[in-house]
């Protein structure tokens, strides 16, 4: 991008799994790097070769950037594109996102728009009644001339977007509820749907793993009578892990998760001001509830080797 040019653009799309500490080098995509943690215990950083420990790479940055919650999810799972475009002013402007690399199933989480040549800037155009969550993938955008001068005028906007992609699986909803309560800092509930994402994706897989051996009115009364999640989580599923020859789960991220769980019923018990959920205790939750949740996708073919893997 020319630095004088007002009719430049510019773009960048980052999904991230935070970086190698040996060269800083960006790691891939969680999605995509967690089932080499998984199966050996790190990532091998493609730039240098450095063994990375994932969830140290991942956790660090996150904590980090919690100050920003929603710059701290872009490690966890969500994706940012930064555009700088012309915009006129007092001119409406529509911007696609799904043509800057967004997809179009994708949930805005937040969004920036700064005057980058000090005379131009944007903000968003809506009706009377506009909607809470961001709706679709469009931006639509007024150019507001700042200070004096001619008119219309022409400057560069610098437009940043964090977002996180669409439906997954039945649990993913609760990851994007989580995900949307953390970036708008409402940190509370953000750890209660993030937990229940976690035990969505993992409650199903093991009954239909006791299924295979047991009569399922047996396997329906135990789940709903007996199994809580922290047994389900400490005993049963590294049981039915070793058992079936899968991964096993690491340990940080297990003791995460369990952290998360006793923060989530504080909150359930004692409400929310009681909990005292701070952003840095919010996002070392999400953390431990992306990496749930992409554990449980791995296993989940080998613990029930008649589903195939569903695709990232």
């Amino acid at each position: 991008m020319e630095d004088d040019a007002n009719n430049s653009t510019f773009v960048s799309t980052l999904e991230a799994a935070g970086s190698c500490p040996q060269c800083n080098y960006v790691m891939p995509r969680l999605v995509d790097c967690a089932p080499e943690y998984f199966r050996g215990g790190f990532v091998s950083c493609l730039h240098c070769g450095e063994r990375v420990d994932l969830w140290k790479a991942v956790l660090n940055l996150a904590v980090r950037t919690s100050i920003a919650p929603h710059w701290a999810l872009a490690g966890l799972g969500a994706g940012r594109t930064n555009i700088v475009i012309p915009v006129e002013s007092w001119k409406y402007h529509e911007v696609d996102l799904c043509k800057y690399d967004v997809p179009a199933d994708a949930k805005v989480l937040t969004r920036n728009y700064t005057g980058q040549t000090g005379d131009v800037t944007a903000v968003e155009w809506h009706g009377n009644s506009p909607k809470l969550r961001f709706p679709g993938t469009i931006l639509r955008l007024m150019g507001i001339p700042l200070g004096e001068g001619p008119s219309p005028r022409t400057g560069r906007v610098a437009i940043s977007v964090v977002w996180i992609r669409g439906r997954d699986s039945d649990a993913w909803p609760y990851i994007t509820t989580a995900f949307e309560a953390a970036a708008a800092r409402d940190y509370a509930p953000s750890l209660v749907f993030a937990q229940s994402a976690v035990e969505i994706s993992m409650m199903p897989i093991i009954k239909r793993r006791l299924g295979l051996r047991a009569p399922e009115d047996r396997v329906e009364n135990f789940m709903r009578d007996s199994l809580t999640y922290s047994h389900a989580l400490n005993v049963v599923l590294p049981y039915m892990a070793a058992e079936a020859g899968a991964p096993k789960m690491p340990d940080e991220v297990r003791r995460a998760l369990n952290k998360m769980r006793k923060k989530r019923n504080n909150i359930i018990h004692e409400g929310v001001e009681a909990a005292a959920v701070t952003a840095g205790v919010a996002i070392e939750g999400l953390c431990a509830a992306a990496f749930g949740f992409e554990y449980m996708r791995e296993v989940e073919p080998i613990l029930l080797p008649s589903k195939p893997r569903s695709e990232a």
